[in-house]
């Protein structure tokens, strides 16, 4: 399964700016663009979750693309059609295609690639996988996969970044071949090294050479852009950049490039947790946080605050609700009406005091110690007691999905998972998330969740809303903010975009000063 997403990096980390390798455009780099990555690729392996997701997407094709607000765009498919019982799906397969190894793409091929993971229990967590019957070709460019049920998300969930892309079926083991615009040409612990593939079937780079710079230290990162040893830095799932970083580098004459973003930051409450299963008490912390000036404050203007699961960046997100103003006294009286007794020095219900477990870890999710700080601080106004347990990641990842706090952070997956994704990984009881543990479960979410996933047409977009608005209305999870998609360049860099998802690295329409 996925990791959750990382939240925006907040603190200032050490240096370690003596660990990026020296590249000079005097030696013959003018054709290169150099981007940072936060963890080496690996082999690119498509079955195996040991990769940097973002690097699978510049090598390897799928049959379908996401593209900007949720759209599908053709990919090694020119073509798409979902039979009218939604049990069959057939595609028309590019022609003319070849892997960067010369093995033609064709139904075979295709054939290939899917049996490797529909059907397979390890990706049981995508709908299409197991639901999955059998492919048919049809034809040399034509299949057909058919499904023992509907999923209607199913041509969403081919556009994730693996294991639904296509690999060479002659390449060995852990050879990255694929039809996408570049191939490897070496890659170890400090970068991967990638060359334009000239007889790729799309657009093809401006420049010759695309290398990954391992750099795993933000600052080092920041660094390295002012002295022009890196070209782009930022993104995500590729190498977050903070804030506060960006809004410095902005002043020093570097580019900054900030989008409104997919993912959600969110409070979860404990399923396990007795405090948090009042809904009077739900109720006070989503009323006595003011999510503007997290947002303003914290996030440096670079997020947006929100009420809502799912930003409009996100396909099927539901209706908008107006984000409250923060309301110390709607808070109080949540709690009075809810049989507590108290006010801004404490409550109590049934002789037992309002106190609060907040977990949190800056190696988890950096930056989020200071976030509870400020939410500490907000509640405790309306006379909740918080405690901050700040704990190291392998603690965070042991005490989550053990549900052994009283509220934490989460943020949902984002472009192209979404809203899917965290719907039946987040929100559904049965599912195993591993480390990212639930924002929230009760088994009427989980009929309404299951209703939505299989619900297809014109009848999706309501069931979605029912999700939605038993969410909302049952005070299940506090949307905080949706944070803004940051990326930073180095002035040679000219005719830069954000990549449609932060699962993507930049290169398209680039070129190189």
């Amino acid at each position: 399964m996925l990791t959750r997403r990382h939240l925006l990096a907040l603190t200032t980390a050490t240096p370690l700016f003596a660990m990026l390798p020296r590249i000079s455009l005097a030696d013959g780099h003018g054709d290169t663009l150099r981007v940072a990555i936060a963890g080496e690729t690996g082999d690119l392996d498509l079955l195996q979750n040991v990769s940097t997701l973002s690097s699978y997407t510049i090598v390897f094709d799928g049959l379908i693309h996401y593209g900007p607000g949720g759209t599908l765009e053709p990919g090694l498919a020119t073509a798409w059609a979902v039979a009218g019982d939604g049990l069959s799906i057939s595609f028309d397969l590019r022609e003319g295609v070849a892997f960067s190894d010369g093995t033609p793409f064709d139904a075979d091929a295709a054939e290939w690639n899917l049996k490797r993971w529909m059907g397979v229990a390890d990706f049981s967590w995508i709908g299409i996988a197991d639901a999955y019957d059998s492919v048919v070709k049809d034809a040399p460019n034509k299949i057909t996969v058919k499904l023992k049920r509907p999923v209607p998300a199913a041509l969403l969930e081919l556009t994730i970044v693996r294991p639904v892309r296509f690999l060479s079926p002659k390449a060995a083991a852990g050879q990255p071949i694929g039809t996408g615009p570049w191939i490897v040409e070496s890659h170890d612990a400090t970068k991967t090294v990638l060359v334009r593939n000239d007889a790729c079937w799309g657009e093809k780079p401006a420049f010759g050479r695309l290398e990954l710079l391992v750099v795993p230290d933000e600052l080092a990162r920041a660094n390295a852009l002012r002295a022009g040893d890196l070209d782009v830095i930022g993104g995500d799932w590729v190498a977050a950049l903070s804030p506060r970083r960006a809004k410095a580098l902005a002043g020093e004459g570097m580019t900054v490039v900030a989008e409104p973003g997919t993912a959600t930051t969110i409070l979860g409450y404990s399923p396990k947790s007795p405090m948090m299963q009042d809904k009077a008490v739900r109720d006070a912390i989503f009323l006595g946080i003011d999510r503007a000036a997290v947002a303003a404050v914290l996030f440096e203007g670079y997020a947006d605050p929100t009420a809502d699961i799912f930003p409009t960046t996100v396909p099927t997100a539901g209706k908008r609700h107006d984000v409250p103003s923060r309301d110390v006294a709607a808070a109080q009286a949540a709690l009075t009406a809810g049989g507590w007794t108290g006010d801004a020095s404490g409550w109590t219900k049934g002789g037992a005091a309002l106190e609060i477990d907040f977990l949190v870890s800056d190696e988890s999710f950096p930056g989020s110690r200071r976030i509870a700080e400020m939410i500490q601080g907000m509640l405790g106004e309306v006379g909740l007691k918080v405690n901050i347990s700040s704990v190291d990641n392998a603690t965070m990842h042991e005490r989550r999905p053990a549900f052994q706090y009283d509220l934490t952070f989460f943020a949902t997956y984002g472009a192209p998972y979404d809203p899917h994704g965290s719907l039946g990984a987040s929100f559904v009881t049965a599912s195993d998330t591993g480390p990212d543990g639930k924002i929230y479960i009760h088994p009427d979410l989980d009929v309404l969740v299951a209703k939505a996933l299989e619900t297809g047409g014109d009848a999706r977009e309501g069931a979605m809303q029912a999700v939605y608005d038993w969410l909302y209305d049952n005070t299940a999870a506090c949307p905080l903010v949706v944070t803004q998609r940051i990326w930073a360049v180095n002035p040679r860099v000219k005719g830069f975009a954000l990549p449609v998802t932060d699962y993507d690295i930049p290169f398209k329409g680039i070129t190189l000063g």
